[in-house]
């Protein structure tokens, strides 16, 4: 089975809404899962022309005079490679990749003028079910976890051929009918004296001024719907469901 790992680098600022954020970089592994092994790669800087907030120079590294020197004009020549990627692919494969990578990649293929092939999603955020003391599901961190060393963290490529090390290390069979589960968004009923509580169950803290700010003040989750009854049986404080979304696949 051919896998395409994918990831996307940003120059917007963080939390920025999809319409304000926009591609910096982008990175392609092919990986043969008979193998284990990446059969074909592609990384591009995109240049758009727009300055790189500072706080995502920071986080990756990327540069204004990094793009003004390396960078590729967003245009055909770097559509007509992804493309090719993803038609040979079985599966796309990205971490956080629903709410993130795919939205983003969508907008840039609309921008272009061109349809996104339409091919089913893995997550390596929600899809794998990571040991009980895998405390996090931030990248970085699962790759020590795996021990595993990645010298260019947030930087496209590397972090695709890192997240695709760690899924090598699971049941493909199992996270690909993980990805097939409906996901809800859980809210944490807890008061400001046991957000701890929330914050050891991986709960997050939405702010107004946050994404969207759609589950403003809230402390919030989003799980698989088997998930579900486990996590009512870990808390010790009411769940509460605030939506239901489409599985991670379509």
């Amino acid at each position: 089975m051919l896998l395409l790992g994918l990831d996307l680098e940003t120059g917007g600022e963080f939390n920025a809404a999809s319409s304000r954020n926009f591609i910096i970089e982008i990175g392609m592994v092919l990986w043969d899962t008979d193998f284990a092994q990446p059969v074909d790669l592609y990384s591009v800087l995109i240049d758009n022309e727009t300055p790189v907030s500072a706080e995502a120079a920071e986080y990756t590294g990327i540069t204004d005079a990094l793009l003004k020197r390396h960078g590729s004009k967003p245009d055909i020549r770097v559509i007509n490679p992804v493309k090719d990627l993803m038609n040979r692919a079985d599966y796309i494969v990205a971490h956080n990749g629903r709410d993130f990578d795919r939205p983003l990649l969508e907008a840039f293929f609309t921008q272009m003028s061109h349809k996104m092939p339409v091919k089913p999603w893995l997550d390596t955020l929600y899809d794998i079910d990571y040991p009980r003391n895998c405390k996090s599901r931030n990248l970085t961190y699962l790759a020590g976890f795996h021990g595993i060393l990645n010298s260019f963290p947030h930087r496209a490529v590397t972090d695709v051929l890192t997240m695709l090390t760690i899924l090598s290390r699971y049941d493909l069979s199992e996270i690909i009918a993980n990805a097939n589960h409906p996901r809800l968004v859980v809210k944490a009923e807890v008061g400001f004296s046991d957000r701890d509580k929330a914050k050891a169950k991986r709960f997050s803290w939405e702010s107004a001024g946050k994404g969207t700010g759609k589950y403003a003040k809230s402390w919030v989750r989003i799980i698989r719907e088997d998930q579900l009854d486990a996590l009512k049986q870990e808390c010790d404080f009411p769940i509460q469901i605030l939506e239901r979304l489409k599985p991670a696949s379509g």
